[in-house]
């Protein structure tokens, strides 16, 4: 465990001085984050299952292969963008956020009168990780939520005393559907995002980021006790957190056998095989997205980041992902952080991914929803590019 740790922890530091700084580097945030879970199994005391070799060596490959690939591809040229969206592509945007607004608030209303459970957190939360079968999931995080957080990260990009009213009214909208889902997730995208976008405009600083990283670790307690029903000791509660929601995976981790995929790539390519699936091209139904729970000293159905890679090609897959995965944010961080704009929206959406490595695969996982989330923020670009509409004017 030293061994790896020292690994991380130079790769931190190496990292950090090639991204000159930048705390937002996806290599930074690669290289951190599991240097942070390693100094945690050091110091604390857990029931988890013990850690081997196996888990060391893949975590090792995985953070030496990604932070290299990221910071070969931010050492190379970028394409600075200069496009910015019109004004009337961001009253577009903000007003069909206003508009589709209600719809959600209709939702939950539905939902939380369904009687799933006596507390309406626990029944939306219960819906959103696809718990009750006769509500889709998808119903909680709809495609116009979308539009919202590319409204508000525009807004606040271009923050002025014109535009500030807007900013706060998408903010709020956003943290209410945060905290009607209850997702730790959703409040990582926005702070996250949010984050980025000032610090790459040199308003947020390393101070504001501690701070705000110390605030968002209390609302996910805060949370944490609000969606249960039942009562923790209060004595071991944060441990306990800790151990259930960030160690507990790489002791998961150890339960996989390498290349044991029943087909070529089943998790890696799964949103291909799904697709080939609901085309009718296949009989072979997709594996699941919510993972099996195991006993590792607590129950999880969490592997981290290896999981899919090692499982379809063992050791050598988590090399080459390591690769590609380090290249393609290298590529999109670099180009977003040195002005374009769409890269670095874009970007802020898949932060909380690169972060969550620690937990699962996130990004090919939601490959679909990235790419949505993806087109969906083009378009703005696309219409004052493409001066759509006659009155378009930057």
């Amino acid at each position: 465990m030293l061994i790896a740790f020292i690994i991380c922890f130079f790769s931190f530091v190496l990292s950090f001085i090639a991204s000159k700084q930048k705390i937002f580097s996806p290599a930074v945030i690669t290289s951190g984050i599991w240097t942070f879970v390693l100094f945690f199994h050091l110091i604390l005391d857990t029931n988890l299952n013990i850690l081997t070799d196996k888990f060391f060596l893949a975590i090792s490959i995985w953070v030496i292969s990604f932070c290299f690939a990221s910071l070969l591809m931010q050492s190379l040229y970028v394409n600075k963008s200069v496009i910015q969206p019109s004004k009337l592509a961001r009253n577009i945007f903000y007003y069909t956020s206003l508009i589709t607004l209600p719809f959600f608030l209709l939702k939950v209303y539905e939902i939380s009168n369904m009687g799933i459970s006596s507390n309406w957190m626990t029944a939306m939360r219960l819906v959103t990780v696809g718990a009750v079968k006769k509500v889709d999931m998808e119903e909680t995080s709809p495609f116009y939520v979308i539009i919202w957080f590319v409204s508000y990260l525009i807004e606040l990009y271009n923050y002025s005393k014109e535009n500030r009213k807007r900013v706060f009214v998408l903010l709020a909208i956003y943290l209410f559907f945060a905290f009607a889902t209850m997702s730790k997730t959703n409040f990582l995208t926005l702070f996250f995002g949010s984050a980025f976008i000032l610090y790459t405009k040199k308003i947020f600083k390393l101070k504001h980021l501690i701070i705000g990283i110390a605030g968002l670790i209390i609302i996910f307690l805060a949370i944490q006790s609000l969606r249960t029903t039942s009562k923790e000791n209060k004595n071991h509660y944060v441990h306990d957190m800790i151990t259930l929601y960030i160690l507990s995976p790489d002791a998961a981790f150890e339960t996989i056998k390498p290349a044991s995929s029943y087909y070529y790539g089943e998790n890696v390519f799964r949103s291909y095989y799904a697709l080939k699936y609901k085309l009718g091209y296949s009989r072979d139904k997709p594996i699941k997205i919510i993972l099996e729970f195991v006993n590792v000293g607590v129950f999880t159905n969490t592997y981290t980041i290896l999981y899919p890679f090692y499982k379809d090609f063992g050791i050598t897959g988590v090399l080459i992902w390591g690769i590609v995965l380090g290249l393609f944010m290298g590529y999109i961080y670099s180009n977003g952080e040195s002005g374009n704009l769409m890269l670095m929206l874009f970007y802020s959406f898949i932060i909380p991914q690169i972060i969550m490595q620690f937990a699962g695969e996130f990004f090919l996982t939601n490959i679909s929803l990235n790419i949505k989330q993806f087109i969906i923020l083009c378009i703005p670009f696309l219409i004052t590019k493409y001066n759509l509409f006659s009155r378009n004017k930057i």
